[in-house]
């Protein structure tokens, strides 16, 4: 990573001339629309005097998706650099006018021993009046916890491992305009459960909240769920709405551990900012409520989102509780008028329940920045580079190829 971006950096391209800065917005697009696009692709080209070598390795098939190989790294605090690879398809199934499909298949194992592997897709029927969505994943990890609540200085962590097997299907039927409805199953078990300090005889949050000799959990149950998604592109949205909501509802006649339920709702924004140019000030809200006990593991947590990106400057798990807010806004500009330079800076906010009392805390704060180096032009992937700080002295560096949200 820091290779690719010293690279870069000794054959980037001139910043925005002055006179374009101070112009108007719609003059800066115009012209940074007539400027050649540049990728890290292309730095290391004529660095090297080579012809340009595609990140990916396409093909299309059959199934009317083009599919790529990729090389894919991430970095995060908890697990540390994470390398891998992703077999991803993408492409119309049906009309030109269809919405894009998407499949990927990745594995990744990182510094710190930790492996995961996933099948994650968003397939719409070739009428597009169907829409599947699939969350497939291996997770074998140690993943530290500091309890329920707020995260505070005093908080102590405690360490544990388990392995994960996520099994999330959702099928959508289009009601209106971008507007689907669906029915789902959702099932995460939860194994082999090791919590390192309640081994040596210390009472811990886990086994205060679950009881003692807990080595496995089980969540299994059918959710109804609405969606409506006009984003421009999946991996750097820079235009459209996502909205989404889902009820789930987790029964011990479907072999779940307990009855409960959960409600996801999930809102994202990409404004311009000044309207007419290409800079987006991007919004997202989600709520994450619980109804009933929960299994420890399963209680909204920060970075335990969709994506695990959320609440950047908190390492992940480390605020828990059985509901959670978390708003957070963005502002992405670029660096350079052929696009291979970018930057970013970020704002968020997470607010818990208490676990006894019910009531929300104050809210847990992070901001940072962060700089954006493109990957691929054609998809418009970016390498982000990301530092955020949160409350109490809480703080971390996160990398990744796709943006946040």
């Amino acid at each position: 990573m820091i290779a690719l971006a010293l690279l870069v950096a000794l054959h980037t391209a001139p910043a925005l001339p002055a006179q374009i800065e101070t112009s108007n917005p719609s003059a800066v697009a115009d012209t940074v629309a007539t400027v050649p696009q540049r990728d890290a692709m292309d730095v290391i080209a004529k660095l090297l005097h080579k012809e340009r070598v595609e990140p990916e390795i396409t093909g299309t098939t059959s199934t009317g998706l083009s599919w790529a190989v990729l090389p894919t790294f991430s970095y995060n605090p908890v697990y540390g650099v994470a390398l891998g690879a992703m077999v991803s398809g993408a492409g119309q199934r049906g009309s030109r006018n269809a919405r894009f499909s998407n499949l990927a298949i990745s594995g990744n194992y990182s510094t710190q021993g930790q492996l995961q592997a996933q099948v994650r897709g968003d397939v719409f029927s070739t009428s597009g009046n169907m829409l599947t969505k699939m969350d497939v994943r291996y997770l074998d990890t140690t993943r530290s916890t500091w309890g329920l609540g707020a995260a505070t200085r005093d908080q102590e962590e405690f360490p544990m491992s388990f392995q994960l097997v996520r099994l999330y299907g959702t099928v959508y039927r289009r009601t209106s305009g971008p507007v689907f409805i669906g029915l789902g199953y959702h099932y995460d078990e939860f194994m082999n459960i090791e919590d390192d300090r309640a081994q040596k005889g210390e009472l811990t949050p886990f086994t205060v909240y679950s009881g003692d000799g807990v080595d496995k959990t089980v969540a299994s149950g059918f959710s109804l769920n609405v969606l409506g998604d006009t984003r421009d592109n999946l991996v750097n949205p820079a235009s459209g709405y996502y909205l989404a909501a889902s009820f789930r509802d987790y029964l011990k006649s479907v072999g779940s551990d307990n009855n409960w339920q959960e409600m996801w709702a999930e809102m994202r924004l990409y404004p311009h900012l000044p309207a007419a140019s290409r800079n987006v000030l991007g919004f997202w809200l989600y709520s994450w409520l619980t109804f009933g006990k929960a299994p420890y593991l399963n209680l909204p947590s920060n970075g335990w989102d969709t994506y695990g990106r959320g609440a950047r400057g908190y390492l992940q798990g480390r605020i828990r509780g059985p509901n959670q807010i978390y708003l957070e806004t963005e502002y992405r500009r670029g660096l350079t008028a052929d696009g291979l330079w970018g930057a970013v800076v970020f704002l968020n906010g997470t607010v818990t329940t208490n676990s006894e009392t019910g009531i929300f805390s104050r809210a847990d704060v992070a901001a940072g920045a962060g700089l954006r180096i493109k990957f691929n032009k054609h998809t418009n992937t970016n390498v982000t580079i990301d530092y955020g700080w949160g409350r109490d002295a809480s703080h971390g560096l996160f990398l990744g190829m796709t943006e946040v949200f």
